[in-house]
């Protein structure tokens, strides 16, 4: 029987003497090698004495060939000796690599020992690795002559090391080839795997002492490999045998670890590095005519958002855009169908009947897209985002893809959570930068605690305070804010009720549908009911009419009745348009707060950077209706600069003006609001020093212990203090109060006044009054100086 094998097997190609280039062959060390299949046969020999089934009958078939040989015996000096022994050679590849493997998949070579010369090749390896006319061995490209002396050294000195040491090298350089796939047009990757088996290794002089030479015997690594070349030169040994160069395809691997790569080479996950791992993806996939798609998912409190930026890299996510409602709504419904069925679904043939059950690949299939595959990835917190492919060519991609693909999805999770976490820091900057920095006077009492907290951790959760530090309020409010919106959005409701009332007339005309009557009536009652004044309950009612019993009526005879089609055009449109005329008030009153609002923040910032120079401090200041904000000036804040009292009344000095300031800023906005709003100007003095701490979850400093927090009550109730014994609010527009406690307090700031009165800032003159008690408050004076706007 295998006298019959041989016959019937063709040789890969005609067996040849292959080198690489000569100027690279030329920069390597000399070791004495010689091609002999004595090892091998030696190898048959015993392998053919340890087992009994039809191996060994092989093997003796070959050992038979090869001494029947005369030319293949001893040391074959000439390699062109082996070119009429193409044949055999093939049959010793047969019993290498066995006939029921794919021959496509042996890609091999025989050649010279720890030498860069091929005697014989399999056809694969030859088109993968020899050059155009088949005479040169190609290098990885951009290998070094001293890289390749790398990889030549340390295959014979871990050879050497294990046969006259006993010790293994860890460090074995390794010839990788990146490979262009001529039928996919992908790179592909390819790793030589170096079989010495049938090598021998003979020592020609005296062995050095290992402990001379440059290996480490810690780590079994070569330090210095010119050193060692010194130490234990290569000319000491000679070497016979033959070497297999095996190839394999580590492209799956390769590509994985470029994966790694990219995740380890950045801390963010931006756009950018998306573009890399779609490239990767598509390398581990192998399928040339596919398109590859990423998207994370992104949650905002909770909630799954669309982030233009991470459907930008998608498939599917094109279609989905966070400025269009019907849009947003779909990437909802699409979100919950993934959640519903978290797995990978590969569609091997897209087509009308799929699009009738998965909508969402329509823009797919209308780009010529027939198969597609997606690949949801999750955490514990949910969905983290999806993988996707998609081909022009239908039953491309099936569960042999999924495969493929399985291996990189945890990789892909991580980068997919790097790029949520990456949106997340940079809201988290944005709303630092816009909202709630760490002010430069504090952020140093923050890195302190993050670093006891990180790295000196005992246990507690660390708190920032600041201890000792004097408190400074100041609330610019809106004169009858809530009086003026009320009265802006009566006149708004108002202008509803009427466009409603002439509707209902235009359709009680052309339809008999006594409901019209009814719902006019009562719609006249609402009119009537806020024609002078406006309650917090009517506007809630008028607001549930209209919602629910108009748009009822309304929504139906627009949908279904041609004869109301002009009245419903008219009274939408009215009620859609661009302008919004039914809240014309509204919108002139929330413009002139903001007006107002942005002004009064404008100026505050600007004086405030400039008031840091004289004395570091924390400035905080939040919207109401007006603006309010604290003050907290200390030696705990700066405990690098000497604190003085100076540094206080200076600070003092600068509310008290820069309240007069605010109120000539805001008067001078009157002629341009359409809603003519003004402001009143409040300060609360307080002496004492207190103590703050950062409340995480507010994200703002707040007052500590009990004493403290009586500063917190008088603070909420001062916006409706009354002059004691009238119904007089003690804030006035055009003026400024400064309520206190005691009368040093009184006779600080009385000299603040006097000398800005002096300045013109302040008119002459002042109101010293007592303030009605007010709910856990009581005993409270105030001093009320006039403004010179």
């Amino acid at each position: 029987m295998l006298e019959e094998l041989l016959p019937v097997l063709k040789p890969h190609k005609p067996t040849a003497h292959v080198t690489t280039e000569p100027e690279m062959v030329h920069t390597l060390p000399g070791v004495e090698s010689r091609i002999s299949f004595e090892p091998l046969l030696h190898y048959l020999k015993e392998k053919q004495s340890a087992i009994s089934d039809i191996r060994a009958g092989f093997y003796n078939y070959l050992l038979e060939k090869f001494e029947a040989e005369p030319d293949l015996a001893g040391i074959i000096e000439d390699p062109a000796r082996l070119e009429k022994h193409s044949e055999l050679l093939e049959l010793l590849s047969t019993m290498l690599f066995p006939v029921v493997s794919r021959a496509g998949d042996n890609s091999f070579a025989f050649t010279a020992p720890y030498k860069f010369r091929s005697f014989y090749c399999s056809d694969s390896f030859s088109r993968l690795f020899l050059d155009e006319q088949g005479e040169h061995l190609k290098l990885p490209e951009g290998m070094t002559a001293e890289q390749l002396k790398n990889v030549q050294c340390s295959m014979i000195y871990d050879h050497v090391l294990e046969q006259f040491y006993g010790i293994k090298l860890n460090d074995m350089p390794e010839l990788l080839y990146p490979v262009m796939d001529e039928k996919t047009g992908l790179k592909r990757f390819y790793r030589i795997c170096y079989d010495r088996r049938f090598i021998q290794i003979k020592l020609k002089g005296q062995l050095p002492s290992l402990e001379n030479c440059a290996v480490c015997l810690n780590t079994f690594r070569i330090l210095d490999l010119e050193k060692q070349l010194e130490t234990m030169p290569l000319e000491l040994f000679e070497v016979e045998g033959f070497a297999v160069w095996v190839a394999e395809d580590v492209t799956a691997n390769e590509s994985l670890e470029n994966i790694k790569k990219i995740l380890i080479r950045q801390d963010e996950c931006d756009t950018e590095i998306i573009h890399e791992l779609r490239e990767c993806i598509h390398t581990l996939v192998g399928i040339s005519d596919v398109s590859i798609g990423m998207m994370s998912f992104i949650k905002l409190n909770d909630k799954y958002v669309i982030a233009d930026e991470c459907v930008a890299n998608s498939l599917i996510g094109h279609q989905f855009t966070s400025r269009n409602p019907d849009t947003r709504l779909a990437f909802q419904v699409y979100l919950g169908l993934l959640q519903e069925h978290p797995y990978p679904l590969p569609v091997t043939h897209l087509d009308e009947k799929i699009l009738g059950d998965i909508p969402f690949l329509r823009p797919l299939h209308d780009k010529g897209y027939r198969s597609y595959l997606h690949y949801p990835m999750l955490n514990s917190d949910g969905l983290l985002g999806i993988l996707e492919v998609a081909s022009h060519i239908p039953d491309t991609l099936d569960n042999n893809v999924v495969t493929r693909l399985e291996p990189a999805i945890p990789l892909l999770s991580v980068a997919m959570l790097k790029n949520r976490n990456t949106i997340h820091n940079r809201i988290d900057r944005y709303i630092k930068e816009k909202f709630t920095a760490l002010q430069r006077s504090v952020e140093w009492k923050f890195s302190e605690v993050a670093w006891e907290q990180l790295f000196n951790h005992d246990g507690e959760e660390a708190e920032v305070v600041f201890e000792d530090v004097y408190p400074l309020y100041g609330a610019i409010d809106i004169r009858n804010s809530s009086q003026e919106r009320s009265n802006a959005i009566q006149k708004d409701l108002k202008c509803h009720l009427q466009l409603i009332n002439d509707t209902l007339e235009v359709l009680e005309a052309k339809l008999a549908l006594p409901l019209l009557e009814g719902l006019k009536f009562k719609n006249d009652v609402l009119l009537h009911s806020i024609q002078e004044s406006m309650l917090a309950e009517d506007e809630m009612r008028i607001n549930e009419f209209i919602e629910e019993e108009v748009e009822s009526v309304f929504g139906h005879l627009q949908a279904s009745s041609v004869v109301a089609a002009d009245a419903m055009h008219h009274y939408y449109a009215k009620v859609r348009e661009e302008k919004r005329a039914l809240q014309t008030n509204r919108l002139e009153y929330e413009q002139a707060v903001a007006t107002i609002n942005e002004a009064i923040q404008g100026y505050l910032e600007g004086e405030e950077k400039i008031l840091q120079h004289s004395y570091p401090h924390y400035f905080e200041h939040y919207r109401t209706d007006g603006i309010e904000y604290n003050i907290y000036i200390g030696q705990s804040i700066a405990p690098t600069r000497s604190f003085d009292l100076l540094y206080l009344k200076n600070i003092r000095l600068w509310q008290l003006k820069s309240m007069a300031e605010v109120a000539r800023v805001t008067h001078q906005l009157l002629p341009s609001l359409k809603v003519p709003l003004q402001t009143t100007q409040l300060i609360l003095i307080h002496s004492h020093c207190l103590s703050i701490a950062f409340r995480t979850d507010e994200r703002r400093f707040d007052v500590e212990g009990s004493y403290n927090i009586r500063y917190e009550i008088i603070k909420k109730r001062l916006d409706k203090a009354l002059i004691k014994g009238t119904e007089e609010r003690l804030t006035q527009p055009g003026k400024i109060a400064l309520v206190y406690s005691n009368t040093r307090e009184q006779q600080e700031y009385q000299q603040y006044i006097e000398f800005l009165q002096n300045k013109g800032v302040l008119a002459p003159g002042l109101e010293l009054l007592e303030l009605e008690d007010m709910q856990g408050v009581k005993g409270l004076k105030a001093m009320r100086v006039e403004i010179v706007l």
